[in-house]
């Protein structure tokens, strides 16, 4: 997904799963789906999704294996930049206070060291 496409909500739900599994059949896209439509009906959004090239699969065994043809890393990085350009106004600050703040998770001692070494490592660029 290099360029920007527009999913529909279904479409991004697929990816979302196809992307948490690293590769996964129509059975376990279907699993991790609310409200989750047919069979029939997500290996038709995943042909579309493939017609979009944003999607590939291989053969395993009797059925189709499917995997995103983007790594999921750089694909992690453009969503989250949309998130804040959407949710927080651009503003990275706001969107990390948002998170910090929340109490959903707590940091280790470790990941906030390990989060100051980013920062540092950030100054040092010049970002």
């Amino acid at each position: 997904m290099s360029q920007h496409i527009e999913l529909s909500r279904r479409e991004r739900q697929i990816m979302d799963s196809i992307y948490s599994r690293g590769e996964a059949t129509v059975l376990e896209i279907q699993s991790d789906l609310p409200n989750a439509p047919t069979p029939t009906a997500i290996r038709t959004m995943l042909r579309i999704l493939m017609e979009k090239t944003i999607v590939r699969r291989h053969k395993q065994g009797r059925e189709f294996v499917y995997a995103p043809t983007s790594p999921r890393r750089p694909e992690g990085t453009k969503a989250l930049k949309h998130v804040i350009q959407t949710f927080f106004d651009g503003s990275f600050k706001q969107a990390l206070a948002a998170q910090l703040t929340s109490g959903d998770d707590t940091l280790t001692d470790d990941e906030l060291r390990e989060m100051v070494k980013l920062i540092k490592a950030a100054r040092e660029k010049g970002n």
